[in-house]
C-alpha cells in the first residue's frame, strides 16, 4: 500500500513534474482503488491525484510504478491505507454510492407508529418519518433519508440560541418560532450576531427540561425535513408559502453512553425525553428570503442509542443490518466530540454454527472534549483583546473557523488558535496515549475533534502504529458517524414495527374471511331451511 513521505525526500527526479501535472482537486486514485481521502496541507495546496486512465503510456506507467513500489507524495502528514469493508454503511456513505441493498431497496423511511390523541385521550395509529439526532453538546448532528432518493440528507447545527428581534427575512438568517414562542435564530445564526446563548449542556436531565433546548431540537428537526426534500414543493423543487402539513417523526436518538444500557435509555434519560415526547410542535420558519413556512412536528417514538457505539455500527454493519466479514476482533472507536471525549471498545468474538459474532461493548468518558482548547482560545482572546468575551458555543466556532470580530471587522486569530492547541493538546494526546500503546485493538477516530486536531493525531499516530490498525473517517463525513450508525440501529425496530403491522393486518384479513365465511355459510343453511 502507499506510505509517504516528505517534501524533503527524493521524488523520482525529474518525473516530478509529470505526476505534480496530474494532482487536481479531489483525492482519488481510481485505477488501482489504492486511496480516496482528502490529503491535507501537501506542498501544492491540497493537491491530490486523480484519473489516469487517460495518460499517455509513459506518464502512466510512471505513476503506477510509484504505487506498485509503495511511494505516494503526501507532505508534512503520512497518510492512512485502512479502509472500511466495502459492503458496510460507512464504506458506501463515504464513497457516495446510491444506498441500495442487493434487491435495490433502499433505508426504511417511514414507519408504522402510534400517537396520543389528546382529544380522545386515545392512541391513533399514524406513520412516521425516519430520522436520526446525535444529540451532542457542541452541535446537534442529524441524517434522514432523503425523499425519493436513496441518499442521506445531513444537518450539523451548533448549539447556540439568540432571540431574534423580531420575526423576519431578507437578512440572510433563518429565522424561527416555536409554539408561539419568542422568535429566535439558531447555530451558525445566532453565532453570527455575537450574542448567542450557549444551550445546556452534560446530560439529558441537564439539557430537555430548557424551553429553549426543546424549541432548538424541534427547529432542528424540521430543518432536516428541509434538507430531506420534505413540505409541500412547486414544479422545479422549490419550497412553497404557507402550511406544510403534519409530520409525525420517527427518532433515533443517540444519548451519552452512560445513558443508555441493555435495556435502552435509563429511567432518567427516559423521563428527561419526555418533554418532548408526543408533544406537538408548530414550527414557524422565515427562510433567507422571508418565505414564510408553517409545520407541525410530533415526536411520537424514540430508539435511543449510545453516541459513541453508533459509530462502530456504521463501520460493523451493511444497508441491511448484517454483520461485515472482518478479522478484526478487538475494535475501538475513539469519538473526540465538543464536549467529551468518549471510547467505545468492541470485542468482535465469532460463534460456532452461528452467523453472528457475538459482541462484547464498553463504553463510558474518559475526558473532556474540544471545548478544553475552545476555553483556552477564548481566554487568550480576553487577554489580547480585553473587551471580547466568548461564551462557549462561539468559543468553539472561533476553534473551528479561526475568526474574531474586532471593533466590527473580522480579524483572522489564527496565531492564537495555534498556539493554545500546540499547549494545549497534550491532554488529549495522554488520554489517546495508552490506546496507541495497547497493540491488540483497531483504533477509529471519528469526531469533530478528529477533524480539527487531524494532524497532530495522525502524526501522534504513526509513530506507535502500523497504517493498517487504525482508520481516521473523512472530515465531511466524522461529525455525522454517530448519527448514521444511528439510523441503521432503528432500521430494525422500524423493521419490527412493519413486521407487527404486518401481522396484525394478516390477522384482520383472516377474521374478515372467517366472518365472511359464518356469513355466507348461515346464509345458505337458511335458505336450506325455506326450501
Amino acid at each position: 500500500m502507499a506510505r509517504a513521505i516528505t517534501e524533503n525526500t527524493l521524488f523520482y527526479g525529474d518525473n516530478f513534474d509529470i505526476l505534480r501535472e496530474y494532482f487536481i482537486d479531489e483525492c482519488v486514485l481510481r485505477p488501482w482503488g489504492i486511496l480516496k481521502r482528502e490529503l491535507y496541507e501537501m506542498l501544492m495546496a491540497r493537491m491530490t491525484l486523480t484519473k489516469v486512465s487517460c495518460m499517455p503510456a509513459r506518464k502512466r506507467e510512471i505513476i503506477k510504478k510509484v504505487v506498485q513500489e509503495g511511494i505516494f507524495m503526501a507532505t508534512f502528514v503520512e497518510v492512512q491505507t485502512q479502509h472500511p469493508h466495502p459492503d458496510s454503511l460507512l464504506a458506501k456513505v463515504v464513497s457516495g454510492t446510491p444506498l441500495l441493498n442487493n434487491k435495490d431497496q433502499g433505508l426504511i423511511a417511514e414507519v408504522p407508529s402510534q400517537r396520543w390523541n389528546r382529544e380522545t385521550f386515545s392512541w391513533s395509529p399514524v406513520i412516521a418519518k425516519m430520522a436520526c439526532i446525535d444529540n451532542g453538546n457542541e452541535a446537534l448532528k442529524g441524517v434522514m433519508p432523503i425523499a425519493n432518493a436513496p441518499y442521506l440528507a445531513r444537518l450539523r447545527v451548533p448549539t447556540a440560541y439568540t432571540p431574534a428581534k423580531k420575526l423576519r427575512g431578507g437578512d440572510g438568517r433563518i429565522t424561527w418560532r416555536v409554539n408561539g414562542s419568542e422568535d429566535f435564530w439558531m447555530g451558525d445564526d445566532a453565532l453570527e450576531t455575537k450574542k448567542a446563548e450557549s444551550l445546556p449542556v452534560g446530560f439529558s436531565p441537564e439539557r430537555f427540561p430548557d424551553h429553549r433546548f426543546q424549541r432548538f431540537i424541534a427547529a432542528f428537526q424540521v430543518e432536516l425535513l428541509v434538507r430531506a426534500g420534505h413540505g409541500k414543493r412547486d414544479a422545479s423543487g422549490k419550497l412553497m408559502e404557507g402550511g406544510q402539513g403534519e409530520f409525525n417523526i420517527f427518532l433515533s436518538i443517540g444519548l451519552p453512553p452512560e445513558e443508555v444500557d441493555r435495556n435502552g435509555a435509563t429511567p432518567e434519560a427516559r423521563e428527561a425525553l419526555k418533554y418532548i415526547f408526543n408533544k406537538p410542535f408548530e414550527v414557524v420558519r422565515v427562510d433567507e428570503q422571508g418565505q414564510e413556512t408553517t409545520w407541525h412536528l410530533c415526536f411520537v417514538e424514540f430508539v435511543p442509542y449510545g453516541q459513541t457505539f453508533g459509530s462502530f455500527c456504521a463501520w460493523y454493519y451493511t444497508l441491511e443490518g448484517a454483520p461485515i466479514a472482518t478479522n478484526i476482533d478487538r475494535h475501538i472507536t475513539l469519538d473526540i466530540g465538543g464536549g467529551q471525549f468518549h471510547i467505545c471498545e468492541v470485542e468482535i468474538t465469532p460463534r460456532s454454527g452461528e452467523s453472528r459474532p457475538k459482541l462484547r461493548m464498553n463504553a463510558e468518558q474518559i475526558g473532556e472534549g474540544t471545548i478544553l482548547i475552545a476555553r483556552g482560545v477564548s481566554e487568550a482572546i480576553r487577554q489580547q483583546y480585553r473587551t471580547i468575551q466568548l461564551s462557549d458555543a462561539e468559543a468553539q466556532h472561533v476553534l473551528l473557523n479561526r475568526m474574531i470580530s474586532v471593533g466590527g471587522h473580522r480579524q483572522p486569530v489564527n496565531d492564537i488558535v495555534s498556539q493554545v492547541i500546540a499547549s494545549r493538546v497534550d491532554n488529549l494526546n495522554s488520554l489517546i496515549v495508552k490506546y496507541l500503546q495497547y497493540g491488540q485493538s483497531f483504533l477509529m477516530f471519528t469526531g469533530g475533534g478528529s477533524v480539527l486536531l487531524h494532524d497532530t493525531l495522525l502524526h501522534l499516530v504513526n509513530t506507535h502504529r502500523k497504517a493498517d490498525s487504525f482508520y481516521f473517517v473523512p472530515p465531511e463525513i466524522a461529525p455525522f458517524l454517530n448519527a448514521i450508525g444511528g439510523l441503521v440501529l432503528a432500521q430494525a425496530s422500524a423493521q419490527r414495527a412493519i413486521s407487527r403491522r404486518e401481522a396484525q393486518q394478516a390477522i384482520l384479513r383472516r377474521e374478515a374471511q372467517q366472518a365472511i365465511s359464518r356469513h355466507d355459510t348461515q346464509q345458505a343453511a337458511a335458505a336450506a331451511g325455506e326450501r
